[in-house]
């Protein structure tokens, strides 16, 4: 098809040439001899055009079929040296009616869609083959996120270079084949990960879920690029794809940390005892396991990494105010209560020191204990009073039950100041909920 067309173009060049130098000054200048033969060939050129367009073409030759018609034509034929000003001054207008080359556009894209959504399918089915062996995380995420994003980018590179217009339209249906998909990937995922895998050593485990949830930062940026083509019903797929990849990461992030708070829970259990306040061997061994947990992070691509930091850290916190919450220690004394408060701050600022050298992106959850330790440090009624109202703005999720478990840790028996602080809580308006 490309020789043809090819020919076509020479042919007309040619024989206008010869026109213009020839057959033109032969005739007087007001019969317009050469719009004559202009106009008759390209009838021609269009009646030959029409009638490739009603062919089955396969993919490439429509893709040459509209580019030639869009851009090889205008620059070779009308912008040829020789007969290009004098083509356009004729205003022979396109080739091909406007609503031809959108059925060519429309036939074309529905090819690729068909062809398209057969090889990524084939190409994740091969990758899901190979996730129960011991496949490294580069292998994978190279494997299959780069071949199906390249089976993708092939078309939404060429398309826009025929038209902006096809461009945009090529996108979304790409857009379409990707969300599905990612549908499928995350079904997939899901299977893989929730399935039996008793002989499977816990190294193993963590090394495909690394491998799996690393394949979805390419897969992300890939959306986010047909996206910003800019057609008007974009978004809703955008969504959808983000949304089938946040599935993944947080199945993967579940694998990844289920065995990390199974050893974490013993020494949770162990804090805000009496033990606690002169022994810090729980609390050291905390800051160990994750210490250890997150070397092993390392091949995590920086997204799936900060995702899973995040939720450690806000996880971390839960369990680490959680005893304070079951008030499993009561303090009887001044001096008891300003040394829980000094081991409550100490083992808040290394906790904040931790996940800030581990590029925590929640850093204000460092906030919480230091908070909950005013509840212990302040003496005056009022300066409670003030302090459990800016908590409760601060963080929405404060309960009547929080402050009280706290004023029990506190060893405050007292019903008329209890209810004095807890009373706070009826009046403060909730601040707009931190982002978790």
């Amino acid at each position: 098809l490309g020789a043809r067309l090819a020919a076509l173009a020479g042919r007309l060049v040619g024989d206008l040439g010869a026109v213009r130098c020839h057959v033109a000054p032969a005739y007087p200048p007001e019969y317009g001899a050469f719009g004559v033969y202009a106009r008759g060939y390209h009838r021609a050129l269009a009646q030959q055009l029409a009638a490739l367009a009603q062919r089955a073409l396969p993919v490439p030759d429509l893709y040459l079929l509209l580019d030639w018609h869009s851009n090889t034509y205008p620059r070779e034929v009308l912008g040829h040296p020789e007969v290009g000003a004098l083509l356009q001054a004729q205003a022979l207008g396109p080739l091909l009616p406007p609503e031809t080359q959108r059925g060519l556009e429309s036939s074309c894209i529905a090819a690729v869609k068909a062809k398209v959504e057969v090889a990524v399918a084939q190409e994740l089915q091969l990758s899901e083959d190979t996730w129960a062996e011991e496949a490294t995380s580069q292998e994978l995420q190279e494997g299959l996120a780069t071949r199906v994003t390249g089976l993708l980018r092939a078309h939404v590179d060429r398309a826009p270079q025929i038209t902006p217009e096809f461009g945009m339209e090529m996108a979304h249906s790409l857009l379409g084949v990707l969300v599905t998909f990612l549908h499928s990937f995350q079904r997939k995922v899901e299977r893989f990960l929730e399935a039996p895998a008793e002989a499977t050593p816990p190294d193993g485990a963590t090394g495909r879920a690394i491998a799996l949830v690393n394949c979805c930062p390419p897969f992300r940026a890939f959306a986010e690029r047909l996206a910003q083509f800019g057609h008007p019903e974009s978004e809703e797929p955008r969504r959808q794809a983000h949304a089938a990849l946040d599935k993944v990461t947080r199945l993967c992030n579940h694998v990844l940390t289920q065995r990390l708070f199974e050893d974490l829970k013993p020494y949770f259990n162990k804090l805000m005892k009496r033990k606690w306040l002169t022994s810090s061997d729980a609390f050291d061994t905390i800051v160990m396991l994750i210490t250890s947990f997150t070397q092993k992070l390392r091949p995590l691509r920086p997204e799936p990494y900060q995702v899973l930091v995040s939720e450690v850290h806000r996880r971390v916190l839960i369990e680490y105010v959680r005893p304070l919450m079951q008030v499993r220690l009561v303090c009887t004394s001044a001096k008891m209560r300003a040394r829980v408060a000094a081991r409550l701050g100490d083992e808040a600022r290394q906790l904040r020191e931790l996940f800030s050298r581990l590029d925590s992106a929640s850093p204000w959850l460092d906030s919480v204990v230091p908070r909950l330790r005013e509840l212990l440090v302040l003496e005056d009624t009022a300066a409670l009073q003030m302090e459990v109202g800016v908590l409760a703005r601060d963080f929405p999720d404060v309960r009547r039950e929080h402050v009280a478990a706290m004023l029990d840790v506190r060893g405050l028996r007292g019903q008329a100041v209890r209810q004095e602080i807890l009373g706070v809580l009826q009046d403060v308006e909730p601040g707009p909920p931190r982002h978790r």
